[in-house]
Order: C-alpha cells, then sequence, then structure tokens
C-alpha cells in the first residue's frame, strides 16, 4: 500500500492545485470572452423608410474605425425612419449563437434635433415555425432603447433586459442586428455612428465550473477506490496462490518423505527397513509434521523371551521366527506407515498423520495376532511381544523414541505381552 498511498498523495495534491488555479483563473476573468462586430466579420447595409413610400434619402459609410449612417429623414410615409442593419451570418435563417454570451456592449453617437432622443436597438430572431426568410418582418424583434449621447463611450447591457423575452435570446440564433433611429421623430437629418458593438460572455458559467471540479474529484476518487481494490484484490490472490503453493511443496515434500528406496533401505534377514536408513527422515518428517501441525504416533515393539528361543533352538531357528515376524507385522501394517527393524529383536513402527488412540488400536491388533497366530514350524512354538506407544508433542525425534522405549520398558516390567502408553513428555525426567 506504500506506493499507492505515495501516488495517493501526489493525484490529491495535484487536485488542489488544479481547484485552486481553475476557480483562481475564473475569478480573474480567465473565462470571460468577447465577440467584437467588425466588417470583417459582418455585414452592413441601410433599411429606411422607402419600402412605405418614404421619401427619406440615407447614406452609409463604412470605414475601420466605425460605420457611419447619415439620413435626412422626410414626414411622408406614416412611420419615418432609418436604421443599419448588421447581418451576422451569410444565411437568415442561420444565426449567430448567443447562449453563452450574457451582455452586449454599444459605443454610439447619435445626432439629431431632439436632446434626450432614443435610438432602438433590436436584436433579430429566426424561427422556422414563424419566421419567412423573403420577409425580413418576420423575424422576432427583440429590443431595447436608450439615449446614446456623443462621445459617451462604451454602454454595457444585459442581454436579459432585451424585450420580448428574456429567454428568447438565450436559446436562439441572431441572425441580424439593427440600430435605428427613436420612436419619435421629426423631418431632420439624423446621424448614427456605430464606433463599436461587443458581445460578453464567459466561456464556462462558475456553476458549471464548480460542477465539473466535483465531477474532477468525484471521478478521481471513484478510479482511486477502483485501482486500490484492484491491486488489493490481486494481492491477496497472489497471497493465497503462493500460500497454496507453500502448502503443495509442503504436502509434496512431506509425501516424497515417505518414499524410501525399498533395496537401499532394507535390513539383509526381515527385508524391511533398517533403523540407519529412517534416522534422516525422521528428522525430517517430525520437523514437517509439527510444522503442519499433523498427529505422528510411534509403536515399539520387542519379542518376549528371544534370547530363550536362541538358546533353545538355535540361532537359525530365531532367525526364521524374526523373518516370520517382520512378514507378520508388515502385513498389519498400513501403507503410510514406516515399519523397521530397530535392532536384534526390537522393531519399530513409525505412524504419520495417527494420533494416539489409532496407534493404540494398531499396536493391540498386532499384540492380539502374534499371541494367537499358528507359526507353522515343526515343533510347538508360540510368541508374544510387548509394545510401547508414543504420540508426538513439542520435541525431538530423540525424545519421542526415548519416550516409546520408556514405555516398552514398562510393558515388560508389568509382565510383557501387553501395551504401555507414554502420555507426558515429563516422563523422561
Amino acid at each position: 500500500m506504500t506506493g499507492l498511498n505515495k501516488w495517493l498523495r501526489l493525484i490529491i495534491l495535484f487536485l488542489v492545485c488544479f481547484t485552486i488555479a481553475s476557480y483562481s483563473w475564473f475569478l480573474l476573468g480567465g473565462a470571460k470572452k468577447e465577440y467584437t462586430i467588425t466588417p470583417k466579420n459582418s455585414t452592413y447595409s441601410i433599411i429606411d423608410d422607402s419600402s412605405q413610400n418614404g421619401a427619406t434619402t440615407t447614406t452609409l459609410n463604412i470605414n475601420n474605425r466605425n460605420v457611419l449612417l447619415e439620413c435626412n429623414l422626410v414626414n411622408k410615409a406614416k412611420w419615418p425612419f432609418c436604421e443599419i442593419a448588421v447581418a451576422l451570418t451569410d444565411s437568415i435563417d442561420a444565426g449567430f449563437d448567443l447562449s453563452s454570451y450574457d451582455s452586449v456592449g454599444l459605443d454610439i453617437d447619435y445626432a439629431s434635433p431632439l436632446e434626450g432622443e432614443r435610438i432602438r436597438i433590436y436584436l433579430r430572431n429566426f424561427d422556422p415555425m414563424y419566421s419567412n426568410i423573403n420577409d425580413p418582418l418576420s423575424l422576432k424583434f427583440n429590443a431595447i432603447e436608450y439615449t446614446p449621447g456623443v462621445n459617451e463611450g462604451l454602454k454595457i447591457f444585459p442581454l436579459n433586459s432585451f424585450q420580448v423575452l428574456s429567454w428568447w435570446i438565450a436559446e436562439n440564433n441572431i441572425p441580424i442586428i439593427e440600430i435605428a433611429t427613436g420612436s419619435y421623430v421629426k423631418e431632420s437629418y439624423y446621424a448614427i455612428k456605430l464606433n463599436r458593438l461587443v458581445f460578453y460572455g464567459t466561456w464556462i458559467c462558475e456553476s458549471s465550473l464548480v460542477k465539473l471540479l466535483l465531477l474532477l474529484w468525484v471521478a478521481t476518487a471513484t478510479i482511486v477506490i477502483l485501482v486500490d481494490r484492484f491491486i488489493l484484490s490481486e494481492k491477496i490472490k497472489t497471497s493465497e496462490e503462493r500460500s497454496q503453493r507453500l502448502r503443495d511443496a509442503n504436502r509434496v515434500l512431506y509425501n516424497k518423505s515417505l518414499k524410501f528406496e525399498h533395496l537401499a533401505c532394507t535390513d539383509s534377514l526381515t527385508r524391511i527397513r533398517n533403523r540407519h536408513t529412517v534416522i534422516e527422515w525422521l528428522e525430517g518428517i517430525v520437523l514437517q509434521t509439527q510444522l503442519n501441525k499433523i498427529p505422528f504416533s510411534m509403536i515399539f515393539i520387542d519379542l518376549d523371551h528371544f534370547k530363550a528361543v536362541n538358546d533353545r533352538y538355535g540361532h537359525s531357528f530365531g532367525d526364521e521366527v524374526l523373518v516370520k515376524f517382520a512378514a507378520t507385522v508388515e502385513g498389519l501394517t498400513r501403507r503410510s506407515d514406516v515399519f523397521v527393524r530397530w535392532g536384534g529383536e526390537e522393531f519399530v513402527i513409525f505412524c504419520p498423520e495417527t494420533n494416539m488412540s489409532v496407534a493404540v488400536e494398531i499396536a493391540e491388533q498386532i499384540r492380539e495376532t502374534i499371541m494367537t497366530k499358528t507359526w507353522g514350524f515343526n515343533q510347538e512354538f508360540s510368541l508374544t511381544c510387548s509394545l510401547g506407544v508414543a504420540e508426538l508433542v513439542d520435541e525431538s525425534c530423540e525424545d519421542l523414541i526415548r519416550r516409546a522405549d520408556f514405555a516398552l520398558l514398562k510393558a515388560k516390567k508389568m509382565g510383557r505381552n501387553r501395551i504401555e502408553i507414554s502420555w507426558e513428555h515429563q516422563q523422561l525426567k
């Protein structure tokens, strides 16, 4: 998690810096934009009362600094007027989108015979529901009136101050802007000089910026959580795989430790394993058993009065008894048990994955079988054995063997042909 925490701190630091920088940029006006109407991006024309049989005469002078409309209004038409029409686009049905603008700046000098006379500013909307391309009057009028004066500079008006409807401006395109003489004019000379016309807006509003920043934080947090969950899942998966491999390796090692090379490890007389070949195996199996917390027991066996058998019948007969005894006991052991001739008439059975109670059952089966078996010798012969059983605790293999041997000696002292159990490690003391 250290690497992820480091990246998480860097991500949070970046988000904090980015949020502060973005909001500061907005507060300092970085999001503001403006669109200035000039002869390069628009077309200027004259509209007057000639369409109403009026006699007004007009001239339009366009240069790089301003647009000057001069007109002599003649009181012939019902409503004499003159105006500058500014076409923002080439087609009347495809206007200029003002949805991201909130105000318009006007710098107009107005010369009229009446002091304080107003002029009219129209923003014309085209709507296919009722507007006709061939009829300019079918375009919606959205207007303000104000007194511009002369050399009074730029005046800024909110777009929502235009009538008829403020929402009409925000959601429809504007193909034409008209600057016209006032509502009440008289027959005289009028001049409208358009020095500057500019729309003001923002690339993004404050609420949208805050929403975007919040969305960025939420998206980043979601991604970090998902990445963290993925990394954690991969670590858990890797850890489980590693643990499984370790368990498999331990099991393989444990199983391999139970397999002996039979011919290399057998006693020459009885053809079972001998003591010297199991010492190294025993140390390893005891360690693996304790690490894996698997029960492990051993049975120490000694033939009763075997010296008397040798003295009475001879060593050759004694050897034959040992061979038949080993074969009989081996037939009673399980595949997982390790049967060893420990020396002379002493034998040991190591019982992996076996607790005390099961080991005692095996020992009793062996004792009963040996006692009741018919051996098939020419002379009458019977045999018994004594057994000592011990289960591995927190001890070395030498301590386990000593405890089993101690139990065997106790069985002999108690009359032979019996089983004794070593329950406590403290019996060695």
